[in-house]
């Protein structure tokens, strides 16, 4: 197929899969009724979704309800993206209609952003262009997004994403390379812009459903990740709190900004960290110690991101990252070491939209392609560990401020791949 258009047209022309109306299953006997000639494959699936070696990922939240735009994605994926991640699930209780009276039931359903017909048709069509080893994931959260509802056990909130997640065989011609909708699912959970909202508190019950949710996840092969702003694991401070309307003591520049955490995802890595397969820092995380030491402090963003591996790699080489948990007795774990390994890191960046305020905004922290060349480069030179991977936020917003993010990154990250490579002097 030439195109998504081609595509869509074959596909609806010869499956049974009606865009924005009911899904029909048929069986094989129907099957056979409605076409003499052809018989159902049996397809076979992989058990679980391997990460590639290199991770070049990005955030879409393209909702696929046109798939005549859907070009960004599509160029983003040819360009060098093989983890994609689509933003927003979140769970909702299933309200019961009783005559005037509406209740909640005990079950909880998932409220996608995504068209999931359409999804799927995207995923196939990807797939018949050659990209079927591309990883997609589904995140949950966002910033103002909601927590995971309470009153629920991780086993129910799995069982229900479970559902939402199956992919059905429909015809012939659909569905050859997948078993699944998502490859596995991204923790996002963040705060909100009103302080004193709940969602600026991670609860308990909040964390232990994510930790269970995500071992369901792993055990079910699903890959797991986290996307943590920089402050809800800050590698370079001790301190832990589930509140995430905090400031940066030490940094002597906009204290009236309260929106920081205090390692609230340090708890998911200090029980759980056998089920994650990486982690998404987000480096572009509004007035960060890296927009500090960078903006403020005059350092080159290369040599920010050089010294935070080394520090990286500093615990991870030790007993880990120690963190004083019994800051917040209710988690009920002593302050202990949390392990660290670089192999799951994926450095996130801001793309384009960076610079809507100039370059010289303190704000959110732009890395050029040259930034993130250069310090790779020096990691290897220097023989400092090297993150597994490199991502941004947001796909959608390719091309902004002239900025074609996937292209620059797939660079540093394969350097020597094409014709017009030039080695970076320091």
């Amino acid at each position: 197929m030439t195109s998504l258009k081609a595509y869509i047209s074959y596909i609806v022309s010869s499956s049974c899969l009606v865009l924005h109306c009911i899904i029909m299953i048929p069986s094989v006997a129907s099957y056979s009724a409605m076409f003499p000639n052809r018989t159902m494959k049996q397809h076979q699936y992989k058990a679980e979704t391997s990460l590639p070696d290199k991770i070049l990922l990005a955030y879409t939240y393209n909702n696929c309800q046109d798939l005549n735009q859907m070009d960004k994605v599509t160029q983003a994926i040819k360009d060098g993206v093989n983890v994609l991640i689509w933003v927003f699930l979140s769970f909702e209780p299933v309200q019961e209609n009783v005559g005037t009276i509406t209740t909640f039931t005990e079950r909880i359903a998932i409220k996608s952003s995504q068209n999931k017909e359409n999804l799927i048709l995207y995923q196939n069509y990807l797939d018949e262009l050659g990209y079927a080893h591309v990883v997609h994931l589904a995140a949950f959260g966002g910033w103002n997004g909601p927590h995971l509802p309470s009153g629920y056990t991780a086993a129910q909130l799995y069982q229900s994403f479970q559902q939402y997640n199956e992919y059905h065989t429909l015809s012939e011609g659909i569905h050859k390379h997948r078993k699944r909708l998502f490859d596995g699912i991204d923790w996002d959970l963040e705060g909100h812009d009103v302080l004193q909202y709940a969602t600026n508190e991670f609860t308990l019950e909040c964390l232990i459903q994510m930790g269970e949710f995500s071992e369901l996840a792993k055990t079910d092969g699903l890959i797991v990740s986290m996307a943590p702003p920089e402050s809800y694991l800050d590698i370079s401070s001790q301190r832990f709190s589930r509140f995430v309307n905090h400031t940066y003591p030490e940094d002597d520049w906009h204290q009236d900004f309260q929106y920081h955490g205090w390692n609230v995802y340090s708890y998911l890595l200090a029980k759980y960290s056998h089920v994650f397969h990486f982690i998404f820092l987000q480096l572009y995380e509004s007035y960060s110690h890296a927009a500090y030491h960078i903006k403020h402090l005059g350092q080159t963003p290369y040599e920010y991101l050089v010294d935070y591996m080394t520090l990286f790699e500093h615990h991870a080489r030790e007993n880990g990252w120690y963190i004083n948990f019994e800051d917040d007795p209710s988690v009920l774990i002593k302050s202990q070491f949390v392990p660290l390994d670089p192999n799951k890191l994926v450095l996130g960046f801001a793309n384009g939209w960076a610079l809507n305020n100039g370059i010289d905004d303190e704000k959110t922290i732009f890395f050029s392609r040259d930034d993130v060349c250069i310090a790779l480069q020096t990691m290897a030179r220097n023989k400092i560990a090297v993150p597994r991977g490199l991502g941004f936020w947001v796909i959608d917003e390719e091309g902004t401020n002239g900025v074609d993010f996937t292209k620059d990154l797939f660079h540093a990250l394969h350097p020597h791949h094409g014709t017009n490579y030039t080695k970076l002097k320091f």
